[in-house]
């Protein structure tokens, strides 16, 4: 069978349920004048697919009375029972909807699977809105998708309690190739930009939050403490002689230490606690409503982590570190970022003349 055989032969036999049932004088008459202008429209040379669809208000079963030529040459079928062998070929449905509230036009994507248990509240949306607007992606025998944007009007006939479609199937591929293509482009560029945004906040080595973060995150614990009267601790932490691991192992692994020892940090402090790298061998770690008695437990429990610790053996070597920590609570202790930093710091340095590897707050007693 030829192509063009195959379309008339699709034409033909597509059409006469209607006219040829026990159907209201009405209603074949409706679909013996649709059948007769889509053919002429059809065979016009319209790039378009005209045709004519029914359905009962209750059935399951859709048909057509007359579907244009060009949809088995299109999809490459030789035949059709189009209406049934289209429905099962449809990959994925997309209705775009108007603005809303503001909003831009809402897409809205159904693949196969979901659109057949949704068939049934689709029809009801037909039926009520008297018109369908839809794209359509299909599964061609040549193995290429087609894409074919469906509008038609939809109008009941009582007599007979069934639906008639009228309406057009307009190949849209290219276009939606390049919707596609610029979906694809814009999504690259939100995980771009997400990647950038996360980058100037995230310290190169450890993967920790850096300083430009901190002070940005300081300033809102701080206003919100005031606000809700809830307090936040920091703990400054910095490496007990760091210097002889860089001069026994060399700046690459010391580095590499480091990152483990950022690690360590976010193994042990849970959200929405953070750690920060500070610089160096410097870590702070910030903690949202917490009072200065559980800030140094915690620093504590980080101190021992630490110490416990056995790092770069993944390199064949069993590196271990001690750390000394600082605590300071908002407002008890500090009125300002400035003061809190310094102050944590200042009790760090107390630990690091008292003999390392410990942990010391501002004012030990309160909290």
């Amino acid at each position: 069978m030829t192509a063009t055989d195959a379309s008339r032969t699709m034409t033909e036999g597509c059409q006469g349920r209607i006219l040829a049932g026990n159907f209201s004088p009405g209603l074949q008459a409706r679909v013996r004048e649709l059948v007769q202008r889509f053919r002429a429209f059809d065979e016009a040379g319209s790039p378009t697919i005209p045709y004519v669809a029914a359905w009962h208000a209750h059935g399951e079963t859709i048909w057509y009375e007359f579907v244009g030529r060009r949809l088995a040459l299109l999809l490459g079928w030789e035949d059709v029972a189009a209406a049934e062998r289209f429905r099962a070929s449809v990959v994925e449905r997309r209705v775009f909807r108007a603005p809303v509230a503001g909003l831009g036009v809402r897409e809205e994507i159904l693949p196969s699977g979901e659109l057949d248990r949704q068939r049934s509240g689709l029809r009801d949306e037909v039926r009520r809105d008297g018109a369908l607007e839809a794209v359509y992606k299909v599964a061609a025998a040549t193995g290429e998708p087609v894409w074919l944007k469906d509008q038609a009007r939809v109008e009941y006939h009582e007599p007979d309690d069934l639906f008639l479609s009228m309406g057009c199937l307009t190949p849209v591929s290219h276009e939606m190739a390049l919707e596609d293509e610029l979906k694809s482009a814009q999504e690259a560029l939100r995980v771009s930009e997400r990647k950038f945004r996360e980058q100037a906040v995230r310290d190169n080595l450890t993967g920790l939050f850096n300083t430009r973060y901190l002070y940005r995150a300081l300033q809102e614990l701080i206003a919100g403490s005031r606000r809700d009267d809830v307090p936040f601790s920091l703990i400054f932490m910095d490496m007990d002689n760091f210097k002889a691991v860089v001069d026994a192992h060399g700046h690459l692994n010391a580095s590499r230490a480091l990152q483990e020892v950022a690690g360590t940090i976010r193994e042990t402090l849970a959200p929405p606690a953070f750690g920060v790298a500070y610089g160096g061998d410097e870590f702070v770690a910030v903690l949202p409503g917490v009072a200065k008695r559980t800030a140094l437990a915690l620093a504590e429990r980080l101190r021992a982590a630490v110490a416990e610790a056995r790092y770069l053996t993944g390199r064949g070597l069993c590196v271990r570190v001690q750390a000394s920590l600082g605590v300071s609570t908002f407002p008890e202790d500090a009125e300002d970022l400035t003061d809190m930093l310094a102050l944590a710091d200042q009790a760090m340095f107390r630990v690091k003349k008292q003999g390392k590897n410990s942990v010391a707050a501002v004012n030990p007693g309160a909290g």
